[in-house]
């Protein structure tokens, strides 16, 4: 693992009161939260996105593990009113959360990769690792992931074309054993697990996420209907909004001195 973290690309949108970081998937980067960050940004959040190392126009990484991945994180400064966390991203904010836990008053994890056990594990990477076996087209984005809206098929190629078989192979293998489960039952902050539907293919199991609702402080929430990338999808991206928006609470009314 690095000590000293990498300076990331990174991406804002808004100037509320409110501040949210966003922590992307694996082969994905900061452009993909374009539809949540904006309509977060709309009511008065101020959005930051990188892109991870190895990810979009951030650089290289001398290695690919996961506390390596939280160390640069942490470096974008901590007192996050929330963050939230995609996949890979959802490891990353649960590892950097258990370092610093003045990082994040809440934490948002949706299909998380929390646990990805053998063989589950490398039939990921391999999914991943077919994509640099033929051109990364927003055309065969779509055509892999049916219903998401066409900018996201976009910016995804275009996140493909910027990643490497080298970030995806290490990322998958040196992280073995791949489990963040007891740190996230004991973050210091409240979390909240948005689980994909398994009708529609998920990272992380409904029984998994059951038990951990079952811990003090977590809860989990399955998204009917919802696939992986939940953000990604035309049909499902309101209930998706709606469930982002109440994982996040209401804002806090500043308190008044008599």
């Amino acid at each position: 693992m690095v000590t000293t973290p990498l300076g990331l690309h990174i991406r804002t949108w808004g100037s509320g009161a409110r501040r949210i970081l966003l922590l992307h998937g694996i082969q994905s980067n900061a452009d993909g939260w374009w539809r949540l960050a904006v309509d977060l940004a709309d009511r008065d959040w101020s959005v930051t996105a990188p892109d991870l190392r190895g990810h979009g126009r951030s650089p290289a990484g001398e290695d690919y593990l996961l506390p390596s991945y939280a160390t640069d994180v942490l470096a974008l400064g901590d007192g996050w009113d929330a963050v939230l966390g995609h996949s890979l991203g959802g490891a990353v904010a649960v590892l950097a959360s258990t370092r610093n836990p003045a990082w994040a008053v809440r934490v948002v994890l949706q299909d998380p990769a929390l646990i990805l056990p053998d063989p589950f594990r490398a039939e990921l990477m391999r999914g991943s690792m077919e994509w640099y076996d033929r051109p990364p087209t927003a055309e065969a984005v779509a055509e892999a992931n049916l219903g998401w809206h066409p900018e996201d098929c976009r910016i995804k190629a275009e996140a493909l074309r910027r990643s490497s078989p080298e970030m995806v192979r290490h990322t998958f293998e040196d992280n073995d054993p791949w489990n963040v489960l007891a740190e996230a039952a004991t973050l210091p902050c409240p979390v909240v697990l948005l689980g994909s539907d398994p009708a529609a293919g998920v990272a992380f199991p409904v029984t998994i996420g059951e038990w951990l609702g079952t811990q003090p402080g977590v809860e989990y929430r399955m998204l009917s209907g919802a696939g992986h990338a939940a953000h990604r999808e035309q049909a499902g991206y309101e209930a998706y909004l709606s469930a982002v928006l109440e994982a996040l609470g209401p804002p806090q009314e500043a308190t008044v001195e008599a």
